[in-house]
């Protein structure tokens, strides 16, 4: 018998090693998913895959169960088949007659498949979570998307350009479409990791010998019967709708509710919204959810008013551009029922509407006092309602430098520094940090500040700090 290195050259041989090259190369992508960020949340912060625990809906998350944990498992599964094939590869090539009884068999196909349907469980699990399940994080993510396209219209200078276009007056949460640009805007390199590590085992997949593609019935396993496969098929379809069902139910409730709003049936809207918050309690999150509610209970006990009915009522008039009558309806509301969350972020949104309809920040330095100076009582009275909002400690921070408070100003934006870890904002607070300390006649720490400013932003956008610097202005 010939030895291995004097067997004939044959394609299949030929390309043996990217069977041990490529599968480790998709385990090894797997496990870099595991360690980098999967989320940008509009305030700056990064969501590694580590720190996020998988939502299902069923309120059982554990911090334990997390998309590292997920890509992890991926990633040693992969490696466990790499291992396998390297065995079987060398037993081929080696005339060792005990080497070639001790090795495995050559991993059959559906092994190769087995891996990419496991690479791509963690980012489908993620899509499904954010887009169904999560209502408190998408809250969450939605107020600060809505500081965050606030803040950004009074830069000074060109934003950071969105995939998806965001109108924050007219973002909800509780629509999908609405839910899917935040995260189009959003998700970071992670997400996408296990999809090109699941693209290079199917082209691994694709160097293996038609033998094992098409023949491994014979050498793999032995298949279970057509009773067998189909009773496995219906436990795994029930078991995917109990574990997967809950929450599109409860949008599929909320769904129906609104159809019933729409048509005047307020006491079956109210029984499906009921159904909606059983199905899924973080709905209680969503302002959408509760101004639902507001509409039915307006109709059906406007003797009776609640908090709920009492914003869907400011919020109707500020659909109708009645932006006052909204905000006394809605600070009525704040002052009376209790402070909750979702309360909090329809005031604030109110002051907000409230702040902009005098244009602040436009037009040319002569204008600055007429429509800069009709906004600081609003923006300061959100402030009291909420400090963590960075749109509103932006805003007056630079409104304060265009009136010449230049110690106000570096105030303001100081608590923006302290609020939001995102290099954009925090490139815009530096700036108008340094231009009040040069008005203020310190130059060197202003120098200083522009530099921090100019760091935070590799793209180039923010021209304010570079003209400064430059001497242009």
């Amino acid at each position: 018998m010939a030895s291995s290195n004097q067997r004939p050259w044959s394609p299949q041989h030929s390309w043996r090693p990217y069977r041990i090259i490529m599968p480790g190369a998709a385990g090894v992508v797997m496990l870099i998913a595991s360690l980098c960020s999967w989320f940008n949340n509009p305030s700056g912060t990064r969501l590694m895959a580590w720190q996020m625990p998988v939502d299902l809906g069923w309120q059982l998350s554990l911090h334990a169960f997390n998309y590292g944990v997920l890509c992890a498992s991926c990633a040693l599964y992969i490696f466990f088949i790499t291992y396998q094939s390297w065995r079987a590869v060398r037993a081929e090539q080696s005339a060792d007659p005990v080497r070639v009884l001790t090795a495995p068999d050559s991993i059959p196909d559906h092994c190769y498949v087995r891996a990419m349907l496991l690479c791509l469980v963690p980012p489908a699990l993620f899509l499904f979570q954010f887009l169904c399940s999560d209502m408190a994080t998408i809250a969450e993510v939605t107020r600060q998307q809505v500081q965050l396209e606030l803040a950004r219209s009074h830069l000074g200078y060109a934003a950071t350009p969105e995939y998806t276009p965001i109108l924050p007056f007219l973002l909800d949460c509780s629509q999908f479409p609405d839910r899917f640009a935040i995260l189009t805007d959003q998700l970071d390199i992670g997400w996408f990791m296990p999809l090109f590590s699941a693209g290079i085992l199917l082209m691994a997949r694709a160097f293996l010998p038609l033998r094992l593609r098409f023949v491994e019935a014979a050498i793999a396993y032995r298949r279970p019967s057509r009773c067998g496969r189909f009773g496995m098929f219906a436990l795994a379809l029930l078991l995917g709708a109990i574990i997967f069902g809950r929450a599109p139910a409860a949008m599929v409730s909320q769904t129906q509710a609104g159809h019933l709003l729409s048509i005047g049936d307020y006491s079956g809207a109210l029984k499906w919204l009921d159904a909606a918050r059983i199905l899924n309690p973080e709905l209680n999150q969503l302002v959408a959810y509760h101004l639902a509610r507001g509409e039915a209970w307006f109709y059906l006990h406007p003797e009776q008013p609640n908090a709920e009915s009492r914003a869907y009522l400011g919020h109707y008039y500020r659909t109708q551009k009645d932006f006052y009558t909204s905000y006394q309806t809605m600070l009525t509301t704040w002052h009376t029922y209790q402070h909750t969350p979702w309360l909090q972020d329809e005031v604030s949104l109110s002051l907000a509407q409230m702040a902009e309809v005098s244009a602040p920040l436009k037009g040319t330095p002569n204008d600055h006092l007429t429509h800069d100076e009709p906004a600081l009582p609003w923006l300061n009275e959100l402030l009291q309602i909420n400090q963590s909002n960075f749109y509103a400690q932006f805003t007056v921070g630079r409104i304060l430098y265009d009136l010449g408070d230049y110690a106000g100003c570096e105030a303001h934006m100081r608590m923006v520094l302290n609020i939001s870890p995102s290099a954009e904002m925090q490139s815009a607070a530096y700036t108008y940090i340094a231009l009040s300390r040069f008005d203020l006649g310190d130059n060197n720490n202003a120098r200083e500040y522009l530099y921090k400013a100019q760091d935070l932003d590799p793209a180039y956008r923010n021209n304010t700090a570079r003209q400064h610097m430059s001497g242009m202005r």
